[in-house]
């Protein structure tokens, strides 16, 4: 793990070569293991389920995608950290997921697991606006829920993490901004996915591609920001890490995590014994 503090100098950008962005942003041919790793989240979300969750498909909104499974700590006042799926905005489910919690709920702290909608029906804009349904909702919810309102985190892997942080920096001036944001192998910059085959579902242009981008925008100014990595990652995640970090400075440290890829990642974040997933914790619980 490695601190950063400083103070951003002028906007950076990821840079990637057209003729280069596939191979960097192509996960599934980067990391051809992920059907097996699929079934590895698959399995461990079925093993806790029957003790750990909750309540599950809590509507946030009407959609059919609008709702969330949630693990409850012992305990009230709990702080709440909710979990944002990647897959590119197209693609992935909060029931393929849900191992993430264990530790945190024996932590002392509530998980929410989201879903949202998927492109190419919605627009990443869409599923903007449905973090932002979801948190008013487990505000609306929060004494039912034993949750303190002024400790709710997100996390978010891959395209999770590009809603995470793009909300938390919507956030900012909010009465009640987000206690700390965990991006895990975020997209920051959405200018490269433009020649990529991921955009043929979401029909970004440059124009759309920046308004969209967290690394133009100023990060919150009440939230810690980790961002998270595995050290086998494409050479353009590890450059949306570098970026972010370079232009937010409310990004209080970057844990590169051994020995894993963009999707082997997750399995150290639910391990109560890696140190990710104790920083994890200590951020939250502190």
């Amino acid at each position: 793990m490695t601190q950063s503090n400083a103070q951003p100098s002028i906007r950076q950008r990821v840079i990637c070569a057209a003729q280069d962005c596939e191979a960097g942003y192509n996960l599934k041919a980067a990391f051809p293991d992920f059907p097996q790793v699929l079934q590895v989240w698959q399995n461990a979300t079925a093993a806790i389920r029957p003790t750990l969750l909750s309540d599950a498909d809590i509507a946030y909104g009407s959609a059919p995608l609008q709702g969330f499974d949630f693990y409850r700590a012992d305990g009230s006042q709990r702080p709440l950290l909710i979990f944002i799926h990647g897959g590119y905005w197209q693609g992935g489910d909060k029931s393929d997921i849900g191992f993430i919690a264990a530790p945190y709920v024996r932590a002392g702290i509530s998980v929410a697991v989201m879903n949202y909608s998927l492109a190419p029906q919605a627009r990443i804009e869409d599923m903007v606006f449905e973090v932002h349904a979801l948190l008013a909702s487990v505000y609306k919810m929060a004494a039912h829920m034993n949750i303190d309102r002024n400790r709710i985190s997100l996390m978010g892997h891959s395209a999770g993490g590009h809603l995470a942080s793009y909300v938390a920096s919507q956030m900012s001036k909010s009465e009640l901004p987000l206690q700390a944001v965990f991006a895990v192998s975020g997209v920051f910059d959405l200018a490269p996915l433009i020649p990529t085959s991921l955009n043929k579902a979401l029909m970004l242009d440059a124009a759309r591609a920046d308004q969209l981008s967290p690394v133009l925008l100023n990060g919150p100014t009440r939230t810690r920001v980790h961002t998270i990595i595995g050290a086998q990652e494409t050479t353009q995640f590890h450059a949306q890490a570098a970026v972010i970090a370079s232009c937010w400075p409310q990004v209080v440290a970057h844990h590169v995590v051994p020995d894993t890829h963009h999707y082997t990642v997750l399995l150290p974040l639910a391990d109560e014994r890696s140190p990710v997933c104790q920083a994890v914790i200590g951020e939250i619980a502190g």
